[in-house]
């Protein structure tokens, strides 16, 4: 009878350690898919609320037609890869030179300081995000901060297939 107890509880042993390491390794993946989205994100928003540098200034600087020329291919530069293509027209055509544009009339440089990222109770992998967005006067010692909320939803290959600023317009005001 000993036998036969010793033998159960190490077949059990072995069945429970498959389980917890198949349960482990689900965990581990979904958390290098939420990374991996969270890294897109990410992206994307370093690139709407940071600068403008000088590639940029030079671009709006410039006259009309090289004006054209130029700022098609450096949104794609910035934007494209993050995005499907329907929304990355969308994002583009909505915000994706928006902030720094209007910094840039009006002499401010922006820095994304802080995200905060949290995947919404969906099965579908959405996340609201909240950025403090540095804004400082050219020229000025003194930077204030902004902060906007969003929504970003992806699609398993990790591409935004929409993302919306809530606040944007708030946001813009500053300047």
């Amino acid at each position: 009878m000993k036998k036969r107890s010793g033998k159960f509880f190490v077949t059990m042993f072995f069945a429970l350690l498959v389980l917890y390491i198949a349960g482990c390794s689900e965990d581990t993946e979904k958390t290098k898919t939420q990374d991996e989205n969270i890294q897109t994100i990410e992206a994307v928003l370093e690139n709407t609320f940071t600068g403008p540098d000088d590639e940029l200034k030079q671009i709006w600087e410039s006259d009309v037609e090289e004006k054209m020329k130029a700022i098609g291919p450096y949104t794609e530069k910035l934007f494209k890869d993050y995005f499907t293509e329907n929304a990355y027209l969308e994002y583009a055509g909505v915000y994706g030179m928006t902030f720094l544009l209007e910094a840039h009339h009006s002499d401010y440089r922006l820095e994304l300081k802080k995200a905060t990222y949290e995947k919404t109770k969906s099965e579908e992998d959405i996340y609201d995000f909240t950025v403090q967005v540095e804004y400082q006067k050219d020229g000025s010692e003194q930077s204030e901060v902004g902060h906007l909320k969003g929504q970003a939803n992806l699609n398993v290959d990790h591409k935004i297939e929409e993302m919306i600023i809530r606040n944007a317009g708030d946001f813009l005001e500053i300047f």
